[in-house]
């Protein structure tokens, strides 16, 4: 389950990063995709190391 969850955060991660560089929108909606792109992706990579699976068996 955990490592589906860590797919789909880098996937949306990618995407909202690359419609942050190639969409329509205004100069607010892109910086806040891309930082959002940012966040998933971190959080997708810090699920991956040991301390982070560590750190999600002790919140649930």
């Amino acid at each position: 389950m955990g490592f589906w969850v860590m797919i789909l955060a880098l996937i949306s991660g990618a995407v909202l990063i690359y419609f942050s560089f190639a969409g329509q929108f205004s100069k607010i909606i892109k910086q806040i995709s891309l930082v959002a792109g940012f966040i998933l992706i971190a959080g997708a990579i810090f699920l991956a190391t040991p301390s982070g699976a560590a750190f999600v068996m002790k919140i649930t």
